[in-house]
């Protein structure tokens, strides 16, 4: 208990003798010193502040860079299935095709005609889509009677999941590692059936992976240290790695984010160290139709980029006032006392947050020197504090807006409709003075007009205007491949003025290119000098690689339409042309279908005599 009190009366000792030393010290030193603290923790406060909430909204904006990335891609993946679901129909589509796999099917011992046909029309079909690596059909039995590798012909997959789901309907599987092909591979199947409708085989295709590659090597709005990859249940990266080379079989990774997304098969966001040790923002989902996840990275320290110029600015500001308030408190002389404590008084209350005062400055002398001072450090506290806010007030509208765009335009598969959407949503969402779209025809080499605002975009939509390529700003961005902005189209050389347009200032020519493809060009024109900032930029290249992938849905979904209404039509006529009795008929049905589907106003069959067909050409024909 005395060691106790003892402790403490030392410490009221030393309270009371340095509170003698502080009052000991001159009033200008005492000055200097109070000036120093005054002016420190505002700034250190306000910087603080600042730089919280500049790296809170920066990885807000990362992350929702991120998961529109990540959707996208999902978006494509899923499009891709269905666009090999639909190629792997089409091999048997044909009638002749069938019967000859049936054919095959009965007897698959021998080689015989029918089989090497198949196999010739699979290899034929692989070659010009490139969707698959191995085409083969299996008996019920399991066993490859033939496929595009002659290798794989004879070995039996009835233990594999991909036969059995491939008895009972369309399937998927997911990627597996096979050891005899030293890849992982993905076998997409569906069941053969006869004319009664019973399954006699399952006709099945090995994936070309590369497709997935390609896909997730698309680096449009991750930065310079993002990327997307695939990874399997089993932890094995599917896909090319930006940061480490990859080798299939060998190469897993176990990060936070892959983790979770396997394990819970969900979606979700999270700050964690990737494959390489790396501080990461990663948005993570599971695609139930490949059974993999999806996983989105940017590094951490690009996404916080701004914030820490931030902070090297605010300790520069400190630096700055330091000494500045020891210059200023060095003027101070003891005559002064009553309008240092005024200013002290004010000082107190700004150092409170309150930043709308102002010292009032009456005298000539020091004083006033020091109370102007003050009043300018204070204002441009003001301003630093509502530009920071501004800044991330507007780079978050100007994200919503991107992202609210993008959403809409995901939905829009004709493309007429969605060019139209494209030029007025972004108008509007950012108060443009002329948007239009340009698409690009590689047989002529124009760049021709596909949509734009207001009756400008009307009166050069009417006229069927288009620009060269490389010929102007427009041509130029679809020439390079690059975005071009010009912040004062009067002192750009090359610019070519559009009297429809007489108001524009400004310009930014973004080009829309999908991989190695340019499809056309995103022009965007502003009525004030310097109106249009490199901010313009960055948003317009993120909104038109999303309409890059618009408009590449929306030709997808085009061709699958036509496709399918072409099967729908043949399929039609097949079965009118089956329904007939005699030959006689079923010729009269078919010219008469096909004048319709054609809209011929005559349409006839012409028949050769038999007397006039030899053996020789009836083999022929037959064959």
């Amino acid at each position: 208990m005395n060691q106790i009190s003892s402790s403490q009366n030392t410490i009221r000792r030393q309270d009371r003798l340095d509170g003698k030393r502080l009052r000991t010290l001159s009033l200008r030193n005492r000055l200097l010193l109070a000036f120093i603290l005054l002016a420190i923790f505002p700034v250190l406060i306000t910087g603080t502040v600042a730089g919280f909430i500049s790296g809170r909204g920066l990885t807000t904006e990362a992350f929702n860079r991120l998961e529109a990335v990540s959707s996208l891609k999902e978006n494509e993946i899923k499009t891709l299935l269905n666009v090999l679901q639909t190629s792997l129909d089409l091999v048997i589509d044909d009638q002749r095709t069938q019967q000859e796999l049936n054919s095959v099917l009965q007897d698959n011992n021998a080689e015989s005609q029918s089989k090497q046909d198949i196999r010739n029309e699979m290899a034929g079909f692989n070659e010009k889509t490139g969707y698959f690596t191995e085409i083969f059909l299996m008996d019920l039995d399991g066993k490859i009677v033939v496929s595009t590798d002659i290798v794989q012909e004879g070995k039996i997959q009835l233990n594999q999941d991909f036969f059995k789901q491939g008895l009972l309907g369309s399937y998927i599987s997911p990627p597996a590692y096979e050891v005899g092909l030293s890849n992982y591979s993905i076998v997409m199947t569906q069941p053969v059936k006869n004319s009664s409708g019973k399954t006699i085989g399952v006709l099945a295709g090995r994936v070309n992976l590369s497709a997935l590659s390609e896909i997730m090597q698309v680096q449009g709005g991750l930065g310079d240290t993002g990327e997307t990859y695939l990874v399997s249940a089993n932890f094995a990266a599917l896909t090319s790695l930006r940061h480490e080379e990859l080798s299939l079989g060998e190469t897993y990774i176990r990060s936070e984010g892959v983790t979770v997304a396997i394990r819970e098969k969900t979606f979700g966001t999270a700050t964690y160290q990737n494959y390489t040790d790396t501080t990461v923002i990663g948005v993570y989902r599971w695609i139930p139709e490949l059974q993999v996840a999806l996983v989105a990275e940017s590094h951490q320290a690009e996404a916080l980029r701004t914030s820490t110029t931030v902070f090297q600015t605010t300790l520069g500001l400190i630096i700055v006032t330091v000494l500045a308030a020891v210059i200023l408190a060095f003027i101070i002389t003891q005559g002064i006392t009553s309008p240092i404590t005024a200013l002290v008084e004010v000082a107190d209350k700004i150092s409170h947050g309150n930043l709308t005062l102002q010292v009032e400055n009456t005298q000539q002398d020091e004083i006033g020197v020091l109370g102007q001072a003050f009043n300018a450090m204070t204002e441009r506290l003001r301003n630093l504090i509502g530009t920071l806010e501004q800044r991330v007030t507007d780079r978050t509208r100007a994200l919503t807006t991107s992202i609210e765009v993008s959403r809409r335009l995901s939905t829009i598969l004709d493309q007429e409709h969605l060019i139209s959407q494209v030029v007025e949503q972004v108008k509007d969402a950012f108060d443009y003075y002329h948007v239009h779209i340009y698409l690009y025809d590689g047989q002529t080499q124009e760049l021709v007009m596909a949509g734009g605002t207001g009756d400008a975009g009307k009166a050069m939509m009417a006229r069927g205007h288009k620009i060269q390529k490389g010929r102007g700003l427009v041509g130029r961005a679809a020439e390079t491949e690059q975005a071009v902005f010009v912040p004062d189209t009067s002192s750009e050389e090359g610019w070519l003025p559009n009297p429809l347009l007489p108001e524009t200032k400004s310009e930014i020519a973004v080009p829309i290119v999908l991989g190695n493809e340019t499809l056309g060009v995103l022009d965007v024109q502003q009525n004030t000098v310097g109106g249009l900032k490199h901010e313009d930029v960055d948003l317009l290249q993120s909104i038109a690689y999303q309409v890059a992938i618009a408009l590449k849905n929306a030709q997808t979904f085009a061709e699958s339409r036509k496709q399918a209404e072409r099967e729908a039509l043949i399929g039609e006529i097949n079965r009118k042309i089956q329904s007939t009795t005699t030959v006689e008929h079923a010729l009269q049905t078919a010219v008469k279908e096909l004048g319709i589907a054609f809209g011929a106003k005559d349409s006839r069959v012409m028949i050769e005599r038999p007397s006039l067909i030899t053996p020789e050409i009836q083999d022929g024909r037959r064959k």
